[in-house]
């Protein structure tokens, strides 16, 4: 039998020959686009949980400094009025530059926070109010200055220290949250709130 001309069988097999290392190289091209882009995503999530973190060590102290001041526990004798109004300022600040990077549950858990603790506009130029009473605070300052008194809301507008404190577990939940540390997170018990503080 003489050699011919190449039949379709023998055109078939070079052609599978050269398709199935064709075929091997994009998959292998595809798994690694793949897997770069993966390991895009988790490298860009862990910068991202990093930097909420920061964030978190940054408010969290602030935050806790305003839980006490209103709920008269803690550190609450040791804030001055327009310190604590100051401390609103800054805390805007901080929420404002970080809330890209928060969910907007956590933007409203902090306003929520900061609405029950300040009254503000309250007047062309005039400073947020603390809405709290500042009798039992008088009482327990030997230092305290009249002219922080203006610091104050009017009777009326004073929050409910309770509303204060469920406010305070519900963003630290949300933080919780949006920081990843798990979703059953819980605030532990807070404590109760004194009695005479009224």
């Amino acid at each position: 039998m003489e050699a011919g001309p190449w039949n379709w069988l023998e055109v078939a097999k070079l052609i599978a020959g050269l398709l199935v290392p064709a075929a091997l190289a994009g998959l292998g091209i595809y798994i690694h686009r793949v897997t770069k882009r993966f390991e895009h995503l988790q490298w860009r999530s862990q910068k991202l949980i990093e930097k909420r973190l920061t964030v978190y060590d940054d408010l969290a102290p602030h935050l806790n400094d305003l839980l006490c001041y209103f709920t008269y526990v803690g550190c609450w004798k040791e804030l001055n009025p327009p310190d604590v109004v100051e401390l609103k300022r800054k805390l805007d600040k901080k929420i404002y530059l970080a809330s890209p990077l928060f969910s907007n549950a956590f933007f409203k858990a902090c306003e929520k926070f900061q609405t029950l603790c300040f009254q503000t506009y309250t007047g062309w130029g005039e400073d947020a109010k603390l809405r709290t009473q500042f009798q039992r605070r008088k009482e327990a300052r030997s230092d305290w200055q009249a002219d922080w008194e203006k610091c104050f809301c009017d009777v009326s507008s004073v929050s409910d220290p309770k509303e204060i404190k469920e406010a305070y577990a519900s963003l630290m939940k949300v933080f919780a949250e949006d920081i990843g540390v798990h979703s059953s997170f819980s605030m532990p018990s807070l404590g109760r709130l004194p009695n005479n503080i009224q």
